[in-house]
């Protein structure tokens, strides 16, 4: 009964086991640029891909999609950050989606923006399109992964 859930298990995709040691301390030796993000904060997400993100699965690119991982994320915290006395309308618009920057004007000020463009190699990919971070993990997520059997 063990060999055929030991072959379940294989089917499924689905990787188990303890990572290997990775602290804010890893994360910030190759990603230095976020050194002021908070430390509560950083450890969040540090904690958030170890749930997230499985050596089993990595293997030598482990460390790598960890850090891509977690950049992604704190680049999208850090789109969000707002001073607490700031008017509530700056504090929302903080916290709204952005796409692409296609175009800008000066006078009368003017910037639009696509969503599609970036997206479209990422479709289900929810937000890790949006980060040049998240797209380089999508890739690397695309090269360790394999769909999901069925076994009957």
């Amino acid at each position: 009964m063990d060999s055929v859930l030991q072959v379940i298990a294989k089917a499924s995709n689905i990787r188990t086991g303890e990572n290997p040691p990775y602290t804010v301390e890893s994360f910030l030796q190759m990603y230095p640029q976020f050194v002021n993000v908070p430390q509560v904060v950083l450890e969040a997400w540090v904690k958030m891909a170890h749930a997230s993100v499985k050596h089993a699965r990595y293997c030598d690119m482990w460390e790598m999609a960890m850090g891509l991982y977690i950049a992604h994320f704190i680049t999208l915290y850090l789109q969000t950050m707002a001073e607490p006395d700031m008017p509530a309308q700056t504090i929302i618009n903080k916290g709204l989606a952005k796409g692409l920057q296609t175009s800008k004007s000066v006078g009368d000020v003017s910037v639009s923006y696509d969503f599609n463009t970036v997206a479209q190699d990422f479709d289900g990919w929810g937000t890790y399109k949006l980060t040049l971070f998240g797209q380089q993990f999508i890739t690397m997520a695309k090269l360790v992964s394999m769909g999901g059997m069925v076994v009957w």
